[in-house]
């Protein structure tokens, strides 16, 4: 009898027990944090994900296959326009070169001599004329014979002939000068195209080739960019395609810096979206950027499409969602409970009700803690 007695206390203190942790784990009030529905002004924003690009990538590379004689630069250098950056070997061209200027200087001056020559017929020409010229009179007044008339002719024929024959190679030399000048200027540029120069004020990013490496046209002996124009590249929604416009302010957040931000402005959009992502590109240029900035770091941007002023609006980690319902939890007689809503537009930070909230209602805080105190009661 005494067991029995006993029995019955025990299981009756176990049932007190577990009524009570019932109780306090299913209707006892709980205390939950709540503050009421405010009215905002949203800045509309359109995310998107990329990398920090140049606009301007060049590599730098021979015209014609050779060796590289000395480097200018390096990898992580910044240089000037027109500053030099490779000297290929150019000893081929240089010898060239001067068998060019020599055979130039020869022409010049055999075309002296020419000029000479000419002078000399010219002058001879003019003394066998006026010798004709004298004997062609006495002829007609029987002052010579036949035969000295004929020698005088022919010395005037002969010498005629010869100033001829001067000027036709005065004609020739011309020609070899213009030759020779034209292998000279073609020499000089290609011993101009050994020294390879920056075409823009650049960063050199890359180094490919090292000194004495035999390098063919094409071939990338160094990459540079051009540091003016380093702008955020980030993939975008389709759907936002309506609403972003060249000249749009927007914020840019570098993986490496998440707590700051860095102001731009969108360049340009892509004309062609990606067939299996569906997103399309925007270029944004940054006001300024990290002192430690690299090509090809990560990046988000958000780009300000608009602003929707005066709406009610609660943060966004008070939106919850199941399934195809969208919900916040909000304090209705003291207890807690699921309100469903029509969100609008949604920023970094805050979310626009359309309908399902209203001023006079308070949102509970944290939503997450307190899903499964659905009808609770809020302790006071």
């Amino acid at each position: 009898m005494r067991n029995r007695f006993r029995s019955i206390i025990k299981w009756g203190v176990l049932a007190v027990l577990v009524a009570g942790g019932v109780y306090m784990w299913k209707f006892s009030p709980v205390e939950a944090e709540s503050r009421p529905v405010k009215k905002a002004a949203l800045q509309i924003t359109v995310f998107g994900t990329g990398t920090l690009e140049a606009k301007t990538r060049v590599s730098i590379s021979p015209y014609e296959t050779g060796q590289i004689l000395r480097l200018h630069a390096d990898q992580g250098d910044g240089v000037a326009a027109g500053s030099l950056l490779v000297e290929m070997n150019a000893e081929d061209i240089s010898q060239q070169l001067s068998v060019a200027e020599a055979d130039l200087a020869i022409s010049r001056a055999a075309l002296q001599r020419c000029d000479a020559e000419i002078e000399a017929e010219r002058a001879t020409v003019e003394y066998t004329r006026v010798t004709f010229d004298r004997m062609e009179k006495l002829l007609q007044l029987s002052s010579v014979s036949q035969t000295d008339f004929d020698k005088s002719r022919q010395a005037y024929q002969v010498a005629m002939a010869n100033l001829n024959q001067a000027e036709k190679r005065r004609l020739e030399v011309e020609a070899e000068l213009v030759r020779h000048e034209a292998q000279i200027k073609y020499y000089r540029s290609k011993l101009a195209e050994t020294q390879l120069k920056a075409p823009f004020d650049a960063l050199v990013i890359r180094r490919n080739r090292e000194q004495g490496s035999i390098v063919n046209p094409g071939v990338s002996i160094m990459d540079i960019v051009d540091t003016s124009q380093i702008w955020a590249s980030v993939w975008v929604d389709e759907t936002a395609i309506d609403s972003i416009r060249p000249g749009m302010k927007a914020d840019i957040v570098f993986r490496a810096l998440p707590q700051q931000k860095f102001a731009g402005t969108v360049c340009r959009t892509s004309r062609e979206t990606d067939r299996e992502t569906r997103e399309y590109r925007v270029d944004i240029a940054a006001d300024a950027l990290p002192e430690n900035w690299v090509l090809g770091q990560r990046l988000e941007a958000f780009l300000h499409a608009g602003r929707v002023e005066d709406c009610v609006a609660v943060p966004n980690h008070l939106i919850c969602r199941e399934q195809n319902r969208t919900f916040v939890l909000v304090e209705e007689g003291g207890r807690i409970a699921e309100r469903e809503v029509k969100i609008g537009v949604q920023t970094r930070e805050q979310t626009q009700i359309l309908s399902g909230l209203g001023l006079s209602d308070r949102v509970i805080m944290h939503p997450l803690k307190h899903r499964e105190h659905v009808n609770r009661r809020i302790a006071q």
